[in-house]
């Protein structure tokens, strides 16, 4: 039976609204990578990145998009934060894998295979 990627990817959109979770130990492992590659400022908090993220998957117009990955599916939405392309990547579950600026999102985005799905407010229309 056919997978309903649209559905998935709006219970994983609303969990990820809902709470940012990361794997264990892996919040801070993201947290200072942005930082060290100037993603983000010094002075960002943890609390401060969950709130970008969920700032960018909550975002009507933002792109939603399949990541299929050996043999797991994965979500992404791109969009803007501060000026700047972001890109959030999750698991179907909502299980946050990072969120990032890629340097070249089209690029990014048609190297690895993602696959666009729709916008936020098409995609979770509830």
């Amino acid at each position: 039976m056919a997978r309903d990627h649209k559905r998935e990817a709006a219970e994983a959109l609303r969990a990820v609204r809902r709470e940012v979770r990361w794997k264990p130990d892996k919040d801070s492992a993201h947290l200072q990578k942005r930082k060290a590659m100037g993603h983000l400022g010094a002075s960002v908090t943890l609390d401060d990145y969950n709130g970008i993220i969920r700032a960018l998957v909550s975002q009507d117009n933002h792109a939603v998009y399949l990541y299929p990955f050996g043999s797991r599916d994965y979500y992404a939405v791109s969009g803007e934060e501060e000026a700047r392309p972001w890109l959030v990547l999750f698991a179907g579950d909502g299980t946050m894998e990072t969120a990032f600026p890629p340097d070249d999102m089209v690029e990014y985005l048609a190297k690895r295979g993602f696959r666009f799905l729709g916008t936020v407010g098409e995609i979770d229309d509830e």
